[in-house]
């Protein structure tokens, strides 16, 4: 904003039963002696009978308004801009016509926002963030009021909402550690349901702060209008399963709703494919309900990988189907006995063993492929790259297949692994 001229401004002569003590305000302000005006003006404001008079509080708000401008009383300028902010919103209360603020062009109001304005960019340079937020929400009260009044001044003229200075504003005050400050401006913008970008986080952050706030009216209106601007987040999508997530039954089950609306969601039937798989086989006990959850856990990641054949869903078939291997394994291990039917379980588990290692190849090789081709991979990709490539080996040695053992063995090393 441009640096604001208050030379040759007019001082307007009081009349009425206060002239003369004005007129002393008067005289100290065309001197620049403004910590004696303020002395001045501070023992009128003493006398009830002063207070009702509207050209005391301009000149009140001139003299804190000059002394706020005061490089040696620095330290005290926020709460100069204060009173003179309080003093002059006072006499366009009582003055209905504005006659001393038209006189200069109600240039004092535009000068208490720069004055806030600047100070909240030097504060927040210096990571005084506290301070920042005073000045930026200084800044914003001074702009409000002087568009609620419909004040011009050389052709200055502030948006609608001021989307960039509200930020700033709230932004300031998480800084300073002062979220409750800070979401009445995100409230403030998200209430006007604006969507680019940048302001997703907006709404984000408002149904988290809320979510932890235990404020369910709120938390579900900013998740609402979240919904209606930007309806394929994926935030949405968690904040619905935030409240059930540690229930596993409800959890499921909500997935399975949020599922049918959305079928072809990889992001909700990957997640869904591996909240199942951890319970079912992740923990250390098997679940009482185990039985229930475990056959639904195939068609979860096979749905994953139809929405989107990616490594994550390919390895996590992977992981399902060794999962099942081992424990056939295991159970064909616990059979003793030599009798006709232990021998007809042994040859059936061998059978359903080998079946599922034709099964898991596909996707392991699927796995392969992607993560072999993917440059600055992250640490469980590269772990997840190692195992697929002994599932692969150790598949086709069992089929004494060598040429592609050799073949897996050498694009391994290859993609340095």
């Amino acid at each position: 904003m441009r640096k604001l001229i208050l030379s040759a401004l007019l001082l307007a002569s009081a009349s009425g039963a206060f002239a003369q003590k004005l007129s002393d305000v008067e005289d100290r302000l065309s001197k620049g002696k403004y910590d004696e005006a303020r002395q001045i003006i501070d023992k009128m404001m003493a006398d009830p009978k002063n207070q009702s008079n509207a050209n005391v509080w301009y000149r009140r708000g001139q003299i804190y308004g000059q002394l706020a401008l005061d490089s040696t009383m620095a330290d005290q300028s926020l709460a100069n801009r204060t009173e003179a902010m309080a003093a002059f919103r006072k006499y366009y209360e009582m003055d209905p016509k504005n006659v001393l603020g038209t006189l200069e062009q109600n240039v004092r109001m535009f000068q208490l926002y720069e004055g806030h304005y600047n100070a909240a960019l030097n504060a927040y340079n210096k990571q005084d963030f506290a301070g920042s937020y005073a000045n930026f929400k200084g800044a914003l009260d001074a702009e409000e009021y002087i568009k609620a009044k419909g004040f011009t001044y050389g052709g200055i003229n502030f948006p609608a909402l001021d989307t960039s200075l509200i930020l700033n504003t709230a932004a300031s005050a998480l800084k300073a550690k002062m979220e409750d400050s800070a979401m009445q401006y995100y409230a403030k913008l998200a209430d006007q349901k604006i969507k680019t970008d940048q302001f997703i986080e907006v709404y984000q952050t408002l149904v988290d702060y809320y979510g932890r706030k235990g404020d369910k009216a709120a938390r579900e209106k900013y998740m609402a209008i979240g919904k209606e601007l930007y309806p394929t987040n994926d935030y949405w999508v968690e904040s619905d399963l935030e409240p059930v997530r540690d229930n596993k039954p409800q959890l499921f089950a909500k997935y399975q709703e949020l599922i049918g609306k959305n079928p072809s969601s990889y992001y909700l039937n990957y997640n869904y494919a591996v909240e199942l798989f951890n319970y079912v086989y992740a923990n250390e006990k098997k679940p009482a309900d185990a039985a229930t959850y475990e056959p639904q856990v195939e068609t979860a990641i096979s749905n994953a990988i139809k929405a989107q054949a990616t490594a994550d869903a390919n390895y996590l078939m992977v992981r399902y189907l060794t999962e099942k291997i081992y424990r056939t394994e295991d159970a064909m291990r616990a059979l003793k006995g030599a009798d006709a039917a232990s021998v007809t379980k042994r040859k059936n588990y061998a059978a359903d063993t080998k079946k599922m290692w034709s099964q898991m190849a596909p996707y392991a090789e699927a796995t392969f492929a992607a993560y072999e081709g993917k440059k600055d991979m992250k640490g469980y990709e590269k772990g997840n790259f190692k195992n697929v490539s002994n599932v692969l080996i150790d598949y086709y040695t069992m089929q004494k297949n060598e040429a592609k053992v050799k073949e897996y063995q050498d694009r391994l090393k290859t993609a340095g692994m």
